[in-house]
């Protein structure tokens, strides 16, 4: 990552006023072998980032962001513009977010992914699993420290996805037709790490909401994470998820298993995914998820089992 640091300084009626911004860059790219059972690829895409923030007077920090993408996971290659939807206010200890991209605490629970989105393209996945309709939207979001603990609260005034996919740059406050709320608490118990997330959608037809708890541990070597979550709504029913990160040397090892019993449907999903730093920014992977049960019928391009094996370069 190169950073900027730009001093900029003004001269206004007979005044001069100092304001400190900073501005940071990175980049990504990847280049990968990806397979569905006879259906082979290459996969190549890239992204650039950008941090913007600044300080004032009194000590509030200021930001923003934003990104230029091409997907590598993507059947069309898509590219993207992203950022510039929300802003953040910081002082205190206390973060607050505003915009049309603020996003609600769902999938707090899952957490048995652990394949990058290459090795998961054209793998025909759970057929159902746990969620809301919506989870992003013009909103706000406070975060903040309260006895030990990290306190996220959200409003989601409009979900519609016209206003966070489309490119829209005004939400519709006064016509919204569905909305959002959420809490969020990340805590320490003893050795174990403790985050619960609940989550709302409401529209004109139903009323979703979602429960998680995922709880990290450090065991042999490594960090064991196990989470659940519910829902109700348009998804309804529960999912289980654990995963084992640990390094050998300099590879780092991750095995992930999750299962999920939503609408009737039952299906369960396992990752294992290796990778190993060269230097300088470059790492090698290889990744690879299978799922049984009541998953997506293969097709001449996909498969229950996918893999993945690439290079992965940082900036």
């Amino acid at each position: 990552m190169k950073k900027l640091s730009l001093l900029v300084s003004a001269l206004t009626a007979g005044i001069f006023t100092t304001a400190q911004a900073d501005i940071t860059v990175s980049g990504s790219s990847v280049i990968a072998y990806q397979s569905a059972d006879s259906n082979n690829n290459s996969a190549h895409g890239g992204s650039v980032s950008f941090g913007l923030s600044t300080t004032t007077d009194s000590g509030m920090t200021v930001s923003s962001g934003a990104g230029i993408t091409l997907s590598a996971s993507s059947a069309t290659a898509a590219r993207a513009v992203t950022g510039f939807q929300n802003i953040t206010f910081a002082t205190g200890g206390t973060s607050i977010t505003v915009g049309n991209d603020v996003g609600l605490p769902d999938g707090v629970g899952d957490v048995g992914g652990a394949v990058g989105s290459i090795a998961a393209l054209n793998n025909n996945g759970m057929s159902k699993t746990v969620g809301i309709t919506d989870d992003e939207g013009t909103g706000v979001s406070v975060t903040t420290s309260f006895g030990g603990a990290t306190v996220g609260i959200y409003y989601v005034a409009d979900a519609s996805s016209a206003v966070h996919t489309t490119g829209t740059n005004a939400g519709d406050l006064d016509g919204a037709t569905d909305t959002g709320t959420g809490l969020k608490v990340s805590t320490t118990m003893g050795d174990l790490g403790v985050t619960i997330g609940y989550a709302t959608h409401t529209d004109t037809s139903i009323d979703d909401t979602e429960t998680g708890i995922a709880v990290t541990y450090a065991a042999m070597g490594g960090t064991l994470t196990a989470g659940y979550e519910t829902s109700t709504g348009a998804k309804d029913g529960n999912q289980f998820g654990i995963k084992y990160a640990m390094s050998l040397d300099s590879t780092s090892v991750t095995v992930g298993y999750s299962s999920a019993d939503v609408d009737s449907k039952s299906a369960t999903q396992t990752d294992v995914a290796v990778s190993y730093p060269l230097g300088g920014g470059v790492s090698v992977f290889a990744e690879m998820r299978t799922v049984s049960g009541d998953t997506s019928s293969d097709t001449s391009s996909t498969s229950n089992s996918t893999m993945a094996i690439g290079s992965s370069i940082s900036f």
